[in-house]
């Protein structure tokens, strides 16, 4: 195989998915069998959801979200943790913005991912997302803590 048809590695999809996020767009990076699992996901919302489709359309809901919309993102400064396993990387994004709700300047330590990758493709990505920092940053805190204490 020549390197114009080397399939990305983890590290590059990586790369591709922190330049995606400014525009709240997420690449076509998915295997078709792939999985997005979120460990902590909030009560209501899923833990995995399968399938490329189904995570292509779970990221853009969430990217056009009242959540995602309260939050101007100016900078995301991303960071890269690669291992023995070619297959396997970990990111960990701080995003840097101003909060639509407040008109206040936020830096956010926003996610970590684990991300494996074959053919170029994500087969796995485990989110951990800064639920709480995030809604704290928007001005939201508010209105999740209620969420919660419904579900409590």
């Amino acid at each position: 195989m020549n390197e114009f048809h080397k399939p990305a590695t983890a590290r590059e999809v990586a790369e591709r998915i922190s330049a995606g996020m400014l525009t709240k767009e997420t690449p076509d990076v998915f295997a078709e069998n792939g999985a997005y699992i979120t460990p902590f996901a909030l009560p209501g919302a899923p833990a995995r959801i399968e399938g490329r489709t189904a995570i292509m359309e779970h990221m853009r809901a969430v990217a056009s979200s009242e959540a995602a919309s309260a939050l101007e993102l100016q900078e995301v400064i991303p960071t890269f943790h690669e291992g023995k396993d070619p297959e396997v990387v970990v990111m960990q994004f701080k995003v840097k913005g101003k909060s639509r709700v407040t008109g206040e300047a936020f830096e956010l330590d926003s996610s970590i991912g684990v991300l494996r990758v074959r053919g170029g493709k994500i087969v796995e990505w485990h989110d951990y997302p800064n639920i709480i920092g995030g809604a704290a940053a928007s001005g939201t805190l508010g209105q999740l803590a209620a969420m919660l204490a419904q579900v409590g």
